[in-house]
């Protein structure tokens, strides 16, 4: 018989879960227009590189860097992006040839269904054991207090994880966004001995009656907002770690 989760003694308020969507959804609007949004636009929470146990967070002044982060996942979406060109020679902030905001159709070139592309497959790096099409997992996560999420974007290493906890989550019948999450970092090495960082999921606690009905209707606000949003790589995505399938 499946246990029911657990209910922490962590009480994290997440004030925009206590804040009045219409104040968000016009303050989107009004801000955004018709520009439209993209994960570049929101703040952006970094996973380290080197087995570092750390996550580098945006501050009013830099970056902080905390262990873990706790807050709840409104959003979850898997993308692809494809560069003919490697994004660290083009210094990065370049739309991709072929991109994918669901993981499953591509749009760009070659475009088309993604699991067929041979782009997908592993070792189609020239010269190496990646994906030239290289597959994230986009978390927009809300924590503390601010009305707007941060994006958290998994590399193929930490897919594993993710899918666990999100089916964990599945069979007891409760949303991603039902709940409290804290993510946390582990090290460990790929075949060739490369240390690097892999992301951890742990259930916090579930959220209250209307805090969830909140979470829900901002789920359901920033939606459309994400499937019109195009996928971006930093110039240090393609990390020696993720060379190798998990």
């Amino acid at each position: 018989m499946t246990q029911p989760l657990a209910q922490p003694d962590s009480q994290a308020v997440i004030l925009a879960l206590h804040t009045d969507l219409d104040t968000i959804n016009t303050a989107l609007s009004t801000n955004i227009g018709a520009g439209g949004l993209s994960e570049f636009d929101l703040p952006r929470i970094k996973m380290p590189a080197g087995g570092g146990l750390q996550w580098a967070v945006p501050a009013l002044e830099g970056e902080s860097m905390e262990p873990v982060i706790e807050g709840v996942i409104v959003l979850a979406r898997d993308t692809r992006a494809y560069y003919a060109q490697p994004i660290s020679e083009s210094g990065g902030g370049q739309p991709p040839d072929c991109w994918s905001g669901d993981g499953s159709s591509g749009r760009g070139h070659p475009g088309g269904a993604c699991l067929a592309c041979p782009l997908a497959r592993w070792e189609s790096v020239p010269g190496g054991r990646a994906q030239a099409c290289k597959q994230i997992k986009q978390l927009f996560v809300l924590r503390g207090n601010l009305l707007l999420p941060e994006v958290i974007s998994l590399p193929p290493t930490s897919l594993k994880a993710a899918k666990q906890y999100l089916l964990k989550l599945t069979a007891q019948a409760v949303p991603y966004y039902a709940v409290v999450t804290r993510l946390g970092l582990e090290r460990t090495k790929n075949a060739q001995g490369i240390a690097y960082s892999r992301a951890t999921f742990a259930f916090v606690r579930r959220l209250s009656e209307a805090e969830r009905e909140r979470a829900r209707q901002y789920h359901e606000m920033l939606k459309p907002l994400v499937e019109r949003m195009p996928v971006e790589l930093e110039a240090d995505a393609q990390r020696p770690e993720e060379a190798v399938p998990f």
